[in-house]
């Protein structure tokens, strides 16, 4: 009798090789847009019953999009954060005794997501607000939610806990943006790196919190793109990070994911260097510069490569011709090494054809044995 998929996905993490390449997906965005299934950035509270049923019906591991598994609150009533959503904009505050910050994302029904229209932060004057903030934050797990998921999906359950983005993922990637980010980190370098400190240390503490969970992988959502966080800004704002997560997971027997979700040229050997177990979201070319071969080299043998399917080819701009190949391409990766997951680049796109998302299945039995 095979593994099941949790078995298959917990063995690639364990250096084991598996009976074939496990299959996970990320269906959220589909299966919202395509479902026309109205929500907003908080993420769910409970089972998304519906999300759980298409996971079954395609047979892939649900393993993000479940909600949060612990809760940030502030320490103290001097501080007040809140979120909602009205008339398709997602509105973040945050009021403290330094000052005020607010966020306005709006909903865009082209790509069914949420665009940043004011960033939270307006200026390197705004940092000590978040610093406040994050030296207030207590962190309550919710470890309820990750066993309702996981009754939920069955075998098809391999949840991951999540921690909030890095100093410099909060800057880059979200609140802050790119320019005035670079721009900061070149008038104002000081107050970066500190505020940098103040994030890390904060996640850290989370990280503590939530270590003895019931989860066996923690992912860091970063959205790295070694175009944009470069080797320089690595070396200085996350490297001893990510280094840092690493070792206090294994030291419980866990593993760290960090979602890449652009180009990962470099970046994996970056990745690999601080003990990362996995390089999640990871598109070959042609949308990014690697082919699945230059992702293995760079990665080595030991970095787990989990996606494989760029989005011009999984959504309609690609023909089945072209998706059945660059599924083909990837597994022919276990040759290589065994420490590969058969994913989407990121996230399923919202115009994948169903037929695609659901001969996947058939192509990882077929082409993924080892």
């Amino acid at each position: 009798m095979g593994m099941t998929e949790r078995e298959r996905v917990l063995a690639v993490y364990r250096h084991e090789i598996p009976d074939q390449v496990p299959l996970m997906l990320d269906l959220s965005h589909w299966y919202k847009a395509n479902n026309h299934t109205g929500f907003d950035l908080s993420g769910y509270k409970d089972v998304e019953q519906p999300l759980v049923d298409l996971h079954k019906q395609v047979g892939a591991v649900c393993y993000c999009e479940m909600g949060s598994l612990y809760s940030l609150k502030p320490d103290t009533d001097t501080i007040a954060l809140s979120s909602h959503t009205s008339h398709g904009v997602f509105t973040t505050e945050i009021v403290t005794p330094l000052g005020s910050l607010h966020e306005e994302r709006v909903f865009s029904p082209e790509s069914y997501s949420y665009n940043i229209r004011k960033h939270l932060l307006d200026s390197v004057a705004d940092f000590p607000i978040v610093e406040h903030l994050m030296e207030h934050l207590v962190c309550t797990p919710l470890w309820e939610r990750y066993h309702r998921w996981s009754a939920a999906l069955g075998d098809l359950a391999f949840p991951y806990a999540q921690l909030p983005y890095s100093g410099l993922g909060y800057l880059i990637s979200r609140n802050f943006g790119v320019e005035p980010t670079i721009y900061a980190i070149l008038d104002y370098p000081d107050e970066v790196a500190h505020l940098n400190e103040v994030i890390n240390r904060r996640n850290l503490s989370i990280l503590d919190t939530i270590l003895d969970g019931p989860f066996d992988t923690l992912i860091i959502s970063d959205n790295f793109d070694s175009n944009i966080q470069t080797k320089e800004l690595f070396d200085t704002y996350s490297r001893g990070y990510y280094t840092e997560v690493a070792r206090r997971l294994h030291t419980k027997g866990k593993f760290l994911a960090v979602h890449v979700d652009g180009e990962m040229r470099g970046a994996l050997t970056w990745m690999a260097e601080c003990g990362v177990d996995c390089v999640d979201a990871a598109t070959p070319a042609p949308m990014f510069s690697l082919t699945p071969a230059a992702a293995r080299k760079q990665a080595g043998p030991d970095l787990i490569l989990s996606g494989g399917i760029p989005a011009t080819v999984f959504g309609s701009t690609g023909t089945d011709a072209e998706f059945i190949k660059s599924v083909r391409d990837w597994l022919e990766l276990r040759h290589e090494s065994p420490r590969l997951i058969m994913a989407a680049g990121d996230q399923v796109p919202t115009d994948a054809p169903l037929h695609r998302i659901k001969m996947l299945r058939d192509l990882v039995d077929v082409y993924g044995r080892y």
